[in-house]
Protein backbone atom coordinates (compact mmCIF):
# COMPACT_ATOMS: atom_id res chain seq x y z
CA UNK A 1 0.00 0.00 0.00
CA UNK A 2 1.28 3.28 -0.69
CA UNK A 3 2.40 5.90 1.95
CA UNK A 4 3.21 9.48 2.26
CA UNK A 5 6.86 9.57 4.33
CA UNK A 6 7.63 12.35 6.47
CA UNK A 7 10.64 12.90 8.73
CA UNK A 8 13.08 10.57 7.48
CA UNK A 9 16.47 11.38 7.35
CA UNK A 10 18.77 11.32 4.49
CA UNK A 11 22.11 9.74 4.20
CA UNK A 12 24.73 11.65 1.84
CA UNK A 13 26.60 8.68 1.24
CA UNK A 14 24.60 5.73 0.44
CA UNK A 15 23.88 7.53 -3.24
CA UNK A 16 25.73 6.52 -6.04
CA UNK A 17 28.45 9.61 -7.08
CA UNK A 18 26.41 12.09 -8.57
CA UNK A 19 27.90 13.90 -11.95
CA UNK A 20 28.26 18.26 -10.98
CA UNK A 21 28.54 19.62 -14.36
CA UNK A 22 27.66 23.61 -15.30
CA UNK A 23 24.46 24.06 -17.69
CA UNK A 24 26.80 26.38 -19.33
CA UNK A 25 29.66 24.27 -20.17
CA UNK A 26 29.97 21.98 -23.03
CA UNK A 27 30.78 18.74 -21.35
CA UNK A 28 27.50 18.47 -19.94
CA UNK A 29 26.47 14.96 -20.74
CA UNK A 30 23.71 14.90 -23.99
CA UNK A 31 21.56 12.80 -26.02
CA UNK A 32 22.96 12.13 -29.74
CA UNK A 33 21.39 10.44 -32.15
CA UNK A 34 20.62 6.85 -30.86
CA UNK A 35 20.35 6.81 -27.59
CA UNK A 36 21.53 9.13 -24.57
CA UNK A 37 24.79 9.21 -23.88
CA UNK A 38 24.71 8.63 -19.87
CA UNK A 39 27.69 7.81 -17.75
CA UNK A 40 27.26 5.00 -15.11
CA UNK A 41 28.24 4.72 -11.36
CA UNK A 42 30.94 1.63 -10.75
CA UNK A 43 27.65 0.14 -8.46
CA UNK A 44 26.40 -0.56 -12.23
CA UNK A 45 24.11 0.71 -14.97
CA UNK A 46 22.19 3.32 -12.99
CA UNK A 47 22.89 6.79 -14.65
CA UNK A 48 24.00 8.95 -11.86
CA UNK A 49 21.70 12.43 -11.52
CA UNK A 50 22.89 15.78 -11.50
CA UNK A 51 24.54 16.88 -8.12
CA UNK A 52 22.71 19.61 -7.17
CA UNK A 53 24.31 23.00 -7.91
CA UNK A 54 24.19 26.69 -7.20
CA UNK A 55 24.84 26.04 -3.05
CA UNK A 56 21.37 26.60 -2.51
CA UNK A 57 20.49 23.27 -1.97
CA UNK A 58 22.01 19.94 -2.25
CA UNK A 59 19.62 17.30 -2.01
CA UNK A 60 22.06 14.55 -1.51
CA UNK A 61 20.04 11.64 -2.08
CA UNK A 62 18.15 12.89 -5.11
CA UNK A 63 17.12 10.67 -8.12
CA UNK A 64 19.93 9.06 -7.32
CA UNK A 65 18.06 5.11 -6.97
CA UNK A 66 20.73 4.43 -3.73
CA UNK A 67 22.91 2.68 -6.32
CA UNK A 68 25.19 2.07 -2.98
CA UNK A 69 28.46 3.42 -2.85
CA UNK A 70 29.13 1.46 0.66
CA UNK A 71 32.31 -0.64 1.36
CA UNK A 72 31.65 -4.67 1.23
CA UNK A 73 30.95 -6.49 4.45
CA UNK A 74 34.66 -7.37 4.14
CA UNK A 75 36.21 -4.21 3.81
CA UNK A 76 36.69 -1.96 7.02
CA UNK A 77 33.87 0.55 7.18
CA UNK A 78 35.37 4.45 7.50
CA UNK A 79 32.12 6.01 8.45
CA UNK A 80 32.07 8.53 5.73
CA UNK A 81 32.54 8.65 2.24
CA UNK A 82 33.09 11.38 -0.01
CA UNK A 83 30.00 13.68 0.45
CA UNK A 84 27.73 14.49 -2.64
CA UNK A 85 26.19 17.59 -0.46
CA UNK A 86 28.33 20.10 0.11
CA UNK A 87 31.66 20.69 -1.53
CA UNK A 88 34.03 19.41 1.69
CA UNK A 89 36.69 21.76 2.71
CA UNK A 90 39.61 21.22 1.36
CA UNK A 91 41.56 19.25 3.50
CA UNK A 92 44.96 22.50 4.68
CA UNK A 93 48.39 21.13 2.79
CA UNK A 94 51.43 21.53 4.57
CA UNK A 95 53.91 23.99 2.94
CA UNK A 96 57.31 21.75 3.18
CA UNK A 97 60.34 23.53 2.05
CA UNK A 98 61.72 21.68 -0.75
CA UNK A 99 64.66 20.59 1.65
CA UNK A 100 61.86 19.33 3.91
CA UNK A 101 63.21 15.73 3.51
CA UNK A 102 66.43 16.33 5.50
CA UNK A 103 64.55 18.14 8.27
CA UNK A 104 63.89 16.51 10.83
CA UNK A 105 60.24 15.44 11.18
CA UNK A 106 59.18 17.65 14.21
CA UNK A 107 60.05 20.51 11.93
CA UNK A 108 57.75 19.59 9.34
CA UNK A 109 54.07 21.64 9.08
CA UNK A 110 51.32 19.13 9.31
CA UNK A 111 47.49 19.93 7.95
CA UNK A 112 45.14 21.32 10.72
CA UNK A 113 42.77 18.27 11.50
CA UNK A 114 39.28 19.40 9.97
CA UNK A 115 36.32 19.83 12.04
CA UNK A 116 34.12 16.98 13.15
CA UNK A 117 30.48 16.32 13.82
CA UNK A 118 29.86 16.57 17.94
CA UNK A 119 27.57 13.19 18.78
CA UNK A 120 26.51 10.24 17.04
CA UNK A 121 23.62 9.10 14.66
CA UNK A 122 21.48 7.63 17.65
CA UNK A 123 21.41 10.82 19.33
CA UNK A 124 17.48 11.77 19.09
CA UNK A 125 18.60 15.62 20.15
CA UNK A 126 17.00 18.55 18.18
CA UNK A 127 18.76 20.79 16.29
CA UNK A 128 15.93 22.36 14.09
CA UNK A 129 12.46 22.37 14.06
CA UNK A 130 10.75 22.75 10.68
CA UNK A 131 6.71 23.57 11.35
CA UNK A 132 6.05 19.87 13.18
CA UNK A 133 8.89 18.53 11.90
CA UNK A 134 12.58 17.90 14.35
CA UNK A 135 16.30 17.38 12.43
CA UNK A 136 17.74 15.85 15.11
CA UNK A 137 21.88 15.48 15.93
CA UNK A 138 21.83 12.46 15.02
CA UNK A 139 20.24 13.23 11.40
CA UNK A 140 23.33 16.18 11.39
CA UNK A 141 25.93 13.40 12.14
CA UNK A 142 24.58 11.37 9.06
CA UNK A 143 24.82 14.08 6.70
CA UNK A 144 28.11 16.05 8.02
CA UNK A 145 31.78 15.62 6.43
CA UNK A 146 34.61 16.38 8.21
CA UNK A 147 35.24 20.52 6.93
CA UNK A 148 31.92 21.21 5.56
CA UNK A 149 30.25 24.00 6.99
CA UNK A 150 28.14 23.12 9.46
CA UNK A 151 25.47 25.97 9.00
CA UNK A 152 25.77 24.45 5.14
CA UNK A 153 24.44 21.09 6.14
CA UNK A 154 21.98 22.14 8.53
CA UNK A 155 20.38 24.15 6.10
CA UNK A 156 20.25 21.59 3.77
CA UNK A 157 18.58 19.38 5.87
CA UNK A 158 16.02 21.59 6.69
CA UNK A 159 15.78 22.63 2.48
CA UNK A 160 15.43 18.69 2.26
CA UNK A 161 13.01 18.51 5.20
CA UNK A 162 10.56 21.23 3.50
CA UNK A 163 10.90 19.60 -0.06
CA UNK A 164 9.09 16.29 1.86
CA UNK A 165 6.66 18.61 3.40
CA UNK A 166 5.36 19.82 0.05
CA UNK A 167 5.39 16.40 -0.87
CA UNK A 168 2.82 15.52 1.68
CA UNK A 169 0.77 18.47 0.30
CA UNK A 170 1.09 17.52 -3.10
CA UNK A 171 -0.05 14.04 -2.46
CA UNK A 172 3.38 12.24 -3.53
CA UNK A 173 3.21 8.63 -2.59
CA UNK A 174 6.21 5.44 -2.36
CA UNK A 175 6.12 2.85 -4.45
CA UNK A 176 6.71 0.00 -2.09
CA UNK A 177 7.41 -2.68 -4.67
CA UNK A 178 10.71 -0.24 -5.58
CA UNK A 179 11.79 0.15 -2.08
CA UNK A 180 11.28 -3.67 -1.38
CA UNK A 181 13.87 -4.09 -4.81
CA UNK A 182 15.93 -2.01 -3.80
CA UNK A 183 16.70 -3.69 -0.61
CA UNK A 184 17.48 -6.42 -2.15
CA UNK A 185 19.64 -5.13 -4.92
CA UNK A 186 21.72 -3.74 -1.79
CA UNK A 187 21.65 -6.63 -0.38
CA UNK A 188 23.19 -8.38 -3.79
CA UNK A 189 25.48 -5.94 -4.55
CA UNK A 190 27.15 -5.81 -0.85
CA UNK A 191 27.04 -9.31 -0.78
CA UNK A 192 25.11 -9.99 2.58
CA UNK A 193 22.80 -12.44 1.98
CA UNK A 194 21.60 -13.25 5.43
CA UNK A 195 19.99 -10.74 7.75
CA UNK A 196 22.61 -10.71 10.73
CA UNK A 197 25.20 -10.09 8.14
CA UNK A 198 22.97 -7.14 6.63
CA UNK A 199 22.20 -5.08 9.81
CA UNK A 200 26.05 -5.59 10.60
CA UNK A 201 26.53 -4.15 7.13
CA UNK A 202 24.06 -1.58 8.25
CA UNK A 203 25.37 -0.41 11.40
CA UNK A 204 28.85 -0.06 9.91
CA UNK A 205 27.55 2.40 7.57
CA UNK A 206 25.24 4.66 9.80
CA UNK A 207 22.18 2.92 9.48
CA UNK A 208 21.01 1.72 12.89
CA UNK A 209 18.04 -1.05 11.15
CA UNK A 210 16.04 -2.35 8.14
CA UNK A 211 13.51 -0.29 9.53
CA UNK A 212 15.59 3.00 9.01
CA UNK A 213 17.06 1.78 5.52
CA UNK A 214 14.00 1.44 4.80
CA UNK A 215 12.44 5.26 5.62
CA UNK A 216 15.67 6.43 3.75
CA UNK A 217 14.93 5.00 0.89
CA UNK A 218 11.31 5.72 0.99
CA UNK A 219 12.30 9.50 1.79
CA UNK A 220 14.89 9.06 -1.40
CA UNK A 221 11.96 8.54 -3.92
CA UNK A 222 9.94 10.93 -2.64
CA UNK A 223 12.03 13.49 -2.89
CA UNK A 224 13.20 12.59 -6.31
CA UNK A 225 9.65 12.64 -7.70
CA UNK A 226 9.60 16.35 -6.23
CA UNK A 227 12.78 17.12 -8.11
CA UNK A 228 11.40 15.74 -11.49
CA UNK A 229 8.22 17.47 -10.80
CA UNK A 230 9.77 20.83 -10.20
CA UNK A 231 12.31 21.09 -12.69
CA UNK A 232 10.29 22.29 -15.68
CA UNK A 233 11.12 23.31 -18.73
CA UNK A 234 9.20 22.95 -22.48
CA UNK A 235 9.06 19.64 -24.04
CA UNK A 236 7.52 18.09 -26.63
CA UNK A 237 6.08 14.31 -27.10
CA UNK A 238 7.32 12.18 -30.37
CA UNK A 239 8.40 9.48 -31.85
CA UNK A 240 10.63 8.44 -35.06
CA UNK A 241 11.99 5.46 -37.15
CA UNK A 242 15.48 6.33 -37.83
CA UNK A 243 17.63 4.58 -40.52
CA UNK A 244 21.54 5.18 -39.94
CA UNK A 245 23.81 5.77 -43.36
CA UNK A 246 27.11 5.51 -44.35
CA UNK A 247 29.06 7.74 -46.87
CA UNK A 248 28.26 5.58 -49.27
CA UNK A 249 24.69 4.84 -48.73
CA UNK A 250 22.90 8.00 -47.78
CA UNK A 251 20.37 8.39 -51.35
CA UNK A 252 20.40 4.61 -50.57
CA UNK A 253 18.68 4.75 -47.17
CA UNK A 254 17.37 7.87 -48.46
CA UNK A 255 15.11 6.13 -50.85
CA UNK A 256 13.93 3.05 -48.09
CA UNK A 257 12.90 5.90 -45.53
CA UNK A 258 10.64 7.54 -48.42
CA UNK A 259 8.84 3.93 -49.01
CA UNK A 260 8.33 3.68 -45.21
CA UNK A 261 6.93 7.13 -45.21
CA UNK A 262 4.55 6.27 -48.24
CA UNK A 263 3.24 3.03 -46.19
CA UNK A 264 2.68 5.17 -43.28
CA UNK A 265 0.57 7.75 -44.79
CA UNK A 266 -0.94 5.24 -46.98
CA UNK A 267 -2.32 3.78 -43.68
CA UNK A 268 0.54 1.47 -42.19
CA UNK A 269 0.96 1.61 -38.01
CA UNK A 270 4.08 3.74 -37.28
CA UNK A 271 4.73 1.81 -34.49
CA UNK A 272 4.54 -1.80 -36.16
CA UNK A 273 7.36 -0.36 -38.82
CA UNK A 274 8.89 1.40 -35.93
CA UNK A 275 9.61 -1.85 -34.34
CA UNK A 276 10.58 -3.45 -37.31
CA UNK A 277 12.82 -1.15 -39.22
CA UNK A 278 14.17 1.55 -36.84
CA UNK A 279 17.52 1.71 -36.13
CA UNK A 280 16.96 3.23 -32.90
CA UNK A 281 17.78 0.97 -30.16
CA UNK A 282 16.38 3.15 -27.22
CA UNK A 283 12.70 3.96 -29.25
CA UNK A 284 12.22 0.58 -31.71
CA UNK A 285 11.04 -1.36 -28.51
CA UNK A 286 8.16 1.33 -27.54
CA UNK A 287 7.46 1.71 -31.75
CA UNK A 288 9.42 4.77 -32.02
CA UNK A 289 8.15 6.60 -29.31
CA UNK A 290 10.80 8.76 -27.41
CA UNK A 291 8.61 10.23 -24.75
CA UNK A 292 8.73 13.55 -24.11
CA UNK A 293 12.00 15.49 -24.87
CA UNK A 294 13.40 19.01 -24.39
CA UNK A 295 15.76 20.79 -26.85
CA UNK A 296 18.96 19.99 -26.70
CA UNK A 297 18.70 16.48 -26.57
CA UNK A 298 18.50 14.95 -29.71
CA UNK A 299 20.39 16.39 -33.27
CA UNK A 300 19.69 20.30 -33.78
CA UNK A 301 17.52 18.87 -37.48
CA UNK A 302 15.84 17.30 -35.21
CA UNK A 303 14.60 20.18 -32.82
CA UNK A 304 14.06 22.40 -35.43
CA UNK A 305 11.43 20.27 -37.04
CA UNK A 306 9.42 18.88 -34.05
CA UNK A 307 9.19 22.47 -32.14
CA UNK A 308 7.87 23.57 -35.45
CA UNK A 309 5.76 20.58 -36.75
CA UNK A 310 1.32 20.39 -35.93
CA UNK A 311 0.16 17.20 -34.02
CA UNK A 312 0.26 14.24 -35.88
CA UNK A 313 2.04 15.98 -38.96
CA UNK A 314 4.88 13.49 -40.49
CA UNK A 315 8.10 14.50 -41.69
CA UNK A 316 11.08 12.98 -43.30
CA UNK A 317 14.61 14.86 -42.00
CA UNK A 318 17.96 13.81 -42.68
CA UNK A 319 20.52 14.71 -39.49
CA UNK A 320 24.58 14.53 -39.53
CA UNK A 321 25.91 11.97 -36.56
CA UNK A 322 28.15 13.86 -34.30
CA UNK A 323 31.75 13.14 -34.83
CA UNK A 324 32.14 11.17 -32.27
CA UNK A 325 29.94 8.41 -33.58
CA UNK A 326 30.84 8.82 -37.31
CA UNK A 327 32.75 5.47 -37.57
CA UNK A 328 29.66 4.02 -38.00
CA UNK A 329 27.67 6.20 -39.58
CA UNK A 330 28.09 9.51 -41.50
CA UNK A 331 24.49 10.37 -41.29
CA UNK A 332 20.94 9.58 -40.87
CA UNK A 333 17.06 9.77 -41.80
CA UNK A 334 14.28 10.33 -39.63
CA UNK A 335 10.66 10.05 -39.78
CA UNK A 336 9.35 11.68 -37.07
CA UNK A 337 5.95 12.35 -35.92
CA UNK A 338 4.82 14.68 -32.77
CA UNK A 339 2.46 13.15 -30.19
CA UNK A 340 1.43 15.65 -28.41
CA UNK A 341 2.55 19.57 -28.72
CA UNK A 342 5.10 21.47 -26.86
CA UNK A 343 4.30 22.51 -23.48
CA UNK A 344 6.35 23.49 -20.04
CA UNK A 345 6.12 20.28 -18.02
CA UNK A 346 7.95 18.33 -15.52
CA UNK A 347 10.17 15.78 -16.34
CA UNK A 348 9.70 11.95 -16.53
CA UNK A 349 12.59 10.71 -16.70
CA UNK A 350 15.93 11.25 -13.99
CA UNK A 351 18.29 10.44 -16.96
CA UNK A 352 17.34 13.71 -18.47
CA UNK A 353 18.86 16.05 -15.10
CA UNK A 354 22.31 14.48 -16.61
CA UNK A 355 21.94 16.24 -19.23
CA UNK A 356 22.59 19.99 -20.15
CA UNK A 357 18.60 21.16 -20.73
CA UNK A 358 18.22 19.24 -17.60
CA UNK A 359 20.54 20.83 -15.70
CA UNK A 360 19.82 24.30 -16.95
CA UNK A 361 15.97 23.71 -15.97
CA UNK A 362 17.24 22.35 -12.70
CA UNK A 363 18.93 25.62 -11.61
CA UNK A 364 16.34 28.04 -13.22
CA UNK A 365 13.22 26.12 -11.74
CA UNK A 366 13.71 23.93 -9.17
CA UNK A 367 16.68 25.91 -6.86
CA UNK A 368 14.17 28.73 -7.10
CA UNK A 369 11.15 26.65 -6.18
CA UNK A 370 12.98 25.34 -3.16
CA UNK A 371 14.61 28.92 -2.37
CA UNK A 372 10.55 29.92 -2.02
CA UNK A 373 9.68 26.90 0.07
CA UNK A 374 12.30 28.14 2.66
CA UNK A 375 11.28 32.05 2.43
CA UNK A 376 7.34 30.79 2.52
CA UNK A 377 8.97 28.69 5.63
CA UNK A 378 10.77 31.77 7.15
CA UNK A 379 7.79 34.39 6.71
CA UNK A 380 5.83 32.05 8.60
CA UNK A 381 8.25 31.52 11.29
CA UNK A 382 8.21 27.62 10.51
CA UNK A 383 12.26 27.31 10.97
CA UNK A 384 13.94 27.32 14.36
CA UNK A 385 17.50 26.19 14.67
CA UNK A 386 18.71 25.49 18.17
CA UNK A 387 22.19 25.23 18.09
CA UNK A 388 25.15 27.46 17.21
CA UNK A 389 27.92 26.10 14.43
CA UNK A 390 30.04 25.94 17.74
CA UNK A 391 27.31 23.29 18.94
CA UNK A 392 27.31 20.96 15.98
CA UNK A 393 30.82 20.59 15.06
CA UNK A 394 34.51 20.48 17.22
CA UNK A 395 36.96 23.32 16.92
CA UNK A 396 40.32 22.35 15.45
CA UNK A 397 43.26 23.28 17.92
CA UNK A 398 40.92 24.00 20.36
Amino acid sequence: MATIVQGTPSVPWLCEEMTVTDPQHDDTPEMHNNAPILHTSASGGRPPLIGLIGGALVLVLIGAGLAFALPSPGTPATGSAPSAAVPALATAQARVPASAADMPTSSVPTALPLPQAIGDVSSTEPVAHVGDATITRGEFVRAYQPGDPPGDVLNQLIQVELVVQAAHTEGVTVDQKKVDDRISQIKSQNGTGDEATFLAFLQKNKISSLDELRGLLERDQVVEQMLLVHTTLEQVHARRILLTATADKIDARKAEAEALLTQIQGGADFAQIATQKSEDPASKDKGGDLGWLPRGLLESEFDTAVFSMKKDELRLIKAQVPPQAQAQAQANWQIIQVIDLPKVRGLDRRDVLGTKPGQQAFSETFLPWVAKLKSDAEAAQKIKILVTDDQLVTKPGA
